[in-house]
């Protein structure tokens, strides 16, 4: 039985401008349900309020004031939407991997950051990625590398596009927290605009599971 479920957030306000309702928000986030989860509810309730603040002090001006240009020009309303939306992507006795994408639109342009977490049930704390990899592995080079491999074999295709520099920013973007684990493999990823057009997503690239050099599917 799980020892977690996806709960909607208490507070997901409507933000009006003169009555007229200028940016809506939904957030749903996991919560444990079981003893030893203090810290993993704690992270995820920082992660409600961090949301809300955001909503209130930076999206909400933003949609206040396109709505208000609407109305002096006679346009359409704008539709603004803010979201905080997990998927879980791997879940084990021993561990849970997730991704949480906030997303965010003003009716024209999306816009998706996206958050991985590995949680340790046992100790119910935060994995890291080079747990899933004997010591000493050169793990960072293995990933830069797949990744590279596939950005040059996609561009070959023709099935997607990335910057023109996108050698040099795979490094300097890259984040060791960036990450979630699912059935084949480890996945990492690279926040949209970081090394590609924002038609191209979040760029994902997963390392299949190994037997020896890593990554492991469970925790060491």
């Amino acid at each position: 039985m799980s020892c977690f479920e996806i709960v909607p957030c208490a507070v997901c306000p409507l933000y009006t401008w003169e009555d007229i309702p200028v940016l809506s928000a939904e957030a749903r986030l996991p919560h444990w349900t079981e003893k030893g989860g203090k810290h993993f509810n704690r992270y995820y309730l920082a992660c409600e309020h961090t949301f809300e603040r955001y909503c209130a002090q930076e999206l909400y001006p933003k949609a206040e004031n396109a709505c208000r240009q609407a109305v002096e020009s006679a346009g359409a309303l704008p539709q603004w939407h803010a979201a905080l939306l997990p998927t879980v992507t791997r879940e084990t006795p021993d561990l849970l991997s997730l991704y949480t994408d906030t997303v965010e639109t003003d009716g024209v342009h999306r816009t998706v950051l996206r958050r991985g977490d590995t949680w340790d049930l046992h100790r119910g704390l935060p994995a890291a990625l080079s747990d899933f990899f004997p010591a000493h592995t050169p793990w960072r080079r293995r990933l830069l590398e797949l990744a590279a491999q596939e950005i040059e074999a996609q561009e070959t295709q023709g099935i997607a596009l990335y910057h023109e520099d996108w050698r040099r920013k795979l490094r300097s973007a890259f984040h060791s927290h960036h990450f979630y684990l699912t059935e084949e493999g480890l996945c990492f990823f690279y926040q949209m605009y970081a090394i590609a057009p924002a038609a191209e997503g979040i760029p994902t690239f997963c390392l299949p599971y190994d037997s020896e050099q890593g990554p492991f599917p469970t925790l060491l």
